[in-house]
C-alpha cells in the first residue's frame, strides 16, 4: 500500500492528535513531585480509586480500614467530611493514634466546592514526605470534584479533560456543579 504525501500528512496529524490527547489526560498530577511514585496501596474503602501516584481516593473508611491503611504504610489521611457527618467517630483522633497525619478540609457539598478548598487540598498534597495519602469523603464524589476543579483552575486544563480527571478520582453527581464553577 502506497501513501500519497497528502495521506501521509493526514495520518501523521491524526496520530499526533491521538498521542497529544492521551498525554493530556495523564498530564495532570496534584503534585508533580509524585510522578516517580507508584500507585498507593489498595484498601477496600468504598469506591476506591488509584487515580494518581501515591494517592488513594474513595469513600469513608471504617476503623478496620484505617488500621489497614496504617499497616500498608499510609502516612496521611485527608478527610473532606465536615464534623456533622462524622457519626460519632473521632477519625482525627484515631488516625493520630495510629501514627498517621490527619487533615480535615470540610466540604459539605456543592456550596463548599471552592477554589479555596481546592487549593487547601493541593497544599495538603504538596509535601512528598507525607505520601502515600488516603483522601476520602462519604463516597469519593467531593474528592473527585476538587481534583477536577484544580485540574481546570490551577493546571488550566480544558473543562472536559478536568472532568475526566475528576471522574478517575471519584467524581459522579457533582459534575454539573464543577462545570458551572468553571465558567
Amino acid at each position: 500500500m502506497t501513501l500519497t504525501m497528502r495521506s501521509l500528512k493526514k495520518y501523521l496529524f491524526v496520530s499526533f492528535l491521538i498521542v497529544s490527547s492521551a498525554q493530556a489526560g495523564n498530564a495532570y498530577l496534584p503534585n508533580d513531585k509524585t510522578a516517580s511514585l507508584t500507585a498507593a496501596p489498595m484498601i477496600t474503602i468504598p469506591n476506591a480509586k488509584q487515580a494518581f501516584p501515591g494517592i488513594l481516593t474513595g469513600g469513608q473508611p471504617s476503623e478496620a480500614q484505617l488500621i489497614e491503611a496504617q499497616q500498608k504504610g499510609y502516612k496521611t489521611v485527608i478527610n473532606l467530611r465536615p464534623a456533622a457527618e462524622q457519626n460519632g467517630l473521632d477519625e482525627g483522633d484515631q488516625v493520630k493514634k495510629l501514627g498517621m497525619h490527619y487533615i480535615n478540609i470540610p466540604v459539605s457539598g456543592a456550596n463548599d466546592l471552592t477554589s479555596a478548598n481546592s487549593q487547601a487540598l493541593n497544599k495538603a498534597l504538596s509535601d512528598i514526605n507525607t505520601y502515600p495519602v488516603l483522601i476520602h469523603c462519604a463516597s469519593g464524589n467531593r474528592v473527585g470534584a476538587l481534583f477536577a476543579l484544580d485540574a481546570h483552575q490551577s493546571a488550566q486544563l480544558p473543562i472536559d479533560a478536568a472532568i475526566d480527571i475528576g471522574k478517575k478520582a471519584g467524581l459522579t453527581h457533582l459534575e454539573d456543579t464543577v462545570r458551572k464553577l468553571s465558567k
